[in-house]
């Protein structure tokens, strides 16, 4: 019986395996199997769909770019150029914000980041102040002329510029000089004005007739007269007085709280920095003097 196993063909080593009949066949008929690509079928990357982007576009967006750039280069310029000019006719007073800066007023810069917020409502409720005192002006307009007060009108015009201006250097510039430098001057200068702007924002509420203070008194009085213009002006003027009142006074107990409590300032030391550096110093050159000590060491820390 016969080896089914057995090679039909028996070949030796040296025999060549492609001339047997089987393997020509296969490879006849894989040559006539070769793939030719259909036009129909769809191509696995469709790259005739995307269209290479124009030569012009691609030079006008760097057109475009380039001459961005230079517009805000010469804003720059400008602008670098104009505060060079401010700081020689005016060195580097800025506040007032006009033509003619009488001092500089920066919290940003000048106050350390931890007391901005508290200086920002500060100079907030200044602001404020002069808002509601020039309500109360217009308040003594109304009163004067619908005949329920007399005087109201020229304590009014008194108060606005005045208080204006007293309110500023006596309890704002100190309390801001003190955060700034941390002189134990400043804030006893801002307690004890302080303390007087808000006896003055208490005496305005209560709007005695004939003080200059379009106050509660005025406002009923006008309602009861049958003012009603002045009554809704001077009622106004009554809730911003109490406002100010009520937002200072919690201003200036915080700080009070951060003065003697945080800081430990005395009133020993305040006379102390007086005796070292002179009334003048504190009153006119604040705001160019040195950093105490404290405020230093904070700043380390």
């Amino acid at each position: 019986m016969s080896n089914p196993f057995a090679d039909p063909t028996p070949q030796s080593l040296d025999s060549n395996p492609f001339a047997d009949p089987a393997v020509q066949a296969g490879l006849q008929s894989r040559t006539h199997d070769d793939y030719q690509p259909s036009s129909k079928s769809p191509s696995p990357y469709p790259l005739d769909d995307v269209a290479p982007p124009a030569p012009g576009q691609d030079v006008q967006a760097r057109l475009e770019d380039l001459q961005r750039r230079e517009r805000e280069l010469a804003a720059r310029e400008s602008a670098l150029t104009q505060k060079q000019e401010h700081i020689r006719k005016h060195g580097r007073n800025n506040w007032p914000h006009h033509k003619f800066p009488l001092l500089f007023h920066s919290i940003d810069e000048e106050i350390p980041a931890q007391h901005q917020a508290m200086v920002l409502t500060l100079y907030r409720i200044w602001m404020f102040f002069v808002l509601v005192l020039t309500v109360n002006l217009v308040g003594g307009v109304l009163l004067t002329a619908s005949g329920s007060s007399n005087g109201d009108l020229g304590a009014g015009i008194v108060y606005l510029p005045v208080m204006t201006v007293l309110s500023f250097l006596l309890w704002y510039r100190p309390v801001y000089n003190a955060y700034a430098k941390e002189y134990s001057f400043f804030y006893y200068i801002f307690f004890l004005f302080g303390g007087f702007h808000i006896a003055f924002c208490v005496y305005s509420f209560v709007g005695v007739p004939s003080s200059g203070s379009a106050g509660l008194i005025n406002t009923i009085s006008s309602f009861a007269g049958g003012h009603i213009a002045a009554g809704v002006v001077c009622t106004v003027a009554t809730v911003g007085w109490a406002l100010e009142a009520a937002a200072f006074t919690w201003a200036y107990k915080n700080v009070h709280a951060h003065s003697s409590g945080e800081q430990g300032h005395t009133l020993s030391q305040a006379k102390q920095e007086i005796q070292m550096y002179g009334l003048k110093a504190y009153l006119f050159r604040g705001n160019s003097m040195p950093a105490s000590s404290q405020q230093q060491q904070g700043a380390q820390v």
